[in-house]
C-alpha cells in the first residue's frame, strides 16, 4: 500500500465529509422496545464533486487530467490518500481567535541575546499547544490562551494521530489560559504535548469504486468527477 497527499490546491466545488457510526440493534415485536449497541469503531466518509477543464496547464483548466493522474495511483482504493474537510480546514474558533492578533508583533523577553531585533509574530492559522492526551481518550486541553477567550467551536476539526476529530463543545479558556476541548471519535494512540495539529487535521481514506475514474466530457466542455471514500481503520 501506497501513501499519497492530496494536493491542496485541487478542491473540490461540493464536499460531504461525515463520521459514520457502526451500530446495532433489534427491536421487540411486542412492546417496539429497541436495544441499540455500537459494534465497532466509527469511521469517516467523504464524498467529493469536482468540475474542471481537461486541456489545461494550470489551475481549473488542468483539473481533468490531474485527477485522472490521481485516481490512477489510488489503484481502486489498493493505496491510500490522505483527506480533510475541505470545507473548515482550519478551525473557525481559533482562526476568529487570532485574527485579534494579527499585524501585532512581540518581543523577545526571555533573555535571548540577538543582533537584529528580532520579533514573534502570531500566524493568522497558528497551531496552539496541547497538553498529553492518552490514546482512547475524548477531551484533551490546550493552553496559552487569553483568559475567558472562546478558542474551539463545535464542527471545528483537531488531528495529529491520523484520524481527524470534530469538536463537540464551544471550548473557553479559563484563569489560567487552559482550554478543554470534547470531540468524536476517541484519539487512536496517544498524543504527546504539541503532537495536536488543527491545520488540516486529517486522515488515511480509500477510494471506494474501481470506477472512481469515469471521466464522460462534451468535447469542449468540463469533465466532471464524483468520487467517495471511506476511512481506512487498521
Amino acid at each position: 500500500m501506497i501513501d499519497l497527499d492530496w494536493p491542496e490546491d485541487l478542491a473540490p466545488y461540493r464536499v460531504s465529509f461525515y463520521l459514520q457510526p457502526h451500530v446495532g440493534g433489534s427491536e421487540s415485536p411486542i412492546t417496539r422496545t429497541r436495544k441499540t449497541y455500537g459494534l465497532s469503531a466509527p469511521r469517516w466518509v467523504c464524498r467529493m464533486s469536482f468540475r474542471g477543464g481537461y486541456d489545461g496547464i494550470d489551475g481549473a483548466e488542468a483539473f481533468g487530467p490531474r485527477l485522472d493522474a490521481l485516481i490512477a495511483e489510488m489503484e481502486g482504493g489498493l493505496n491510500r490518500v490522505r483527506l480533510w474537510d475541505f470545507r473548515r480546514p482550519y478551525p473557525n474558533g481559533l482562526r476568529r481567535y487570532y485574527s485579534q492578533f494579527t499585524g501585532e508583533t512581540y518581543p523577545f523577553t526571555g533573555g535571548e541575546t540577538f543582533d537584529l531585533g528580532e520579533e514573534f509574530v502570531i500566524p493568522a492559522e497558528a497551531e496552539p499547544t496541547n497538553e498529553t492526551a492518552a490514546a482512547g481518550a475524548t477531551q484533551m486541553t490546550f493552553v496559552g490562551f487569553i483568559p475567558g477567550e472562546i478558542v474551539f467551536r463545535p464542527g471545528d476539526y483537531i488531528g495529529g494521530d491520523g484520524r481527524p476529530h470534530i469538536v463537540t463543545n464551544v471550548s473557553i479558556a479559563d484563569g489560567g489560559g487552559r482550554a478543554g476541548v470534547l470531540f468524536r471519535p476517541p484519539l487512536a494512540t496517544t498524543l504527546l504535548a504539541g503532537e495536536a495539529r488543527t491545520n488540516r487535521a486529517s486522515g488515511w481514506f480509500q477510494v471506494t469504486s474501481d470506477d472512481a475514474g469515469e471521466n464522460d466530457t462534451d468535447v469542449g466542455g468540463l469533465s466532471g468527477y464524483s468520487l467517495e471514500f471511506r476511512e481506512h481503520l487498521p
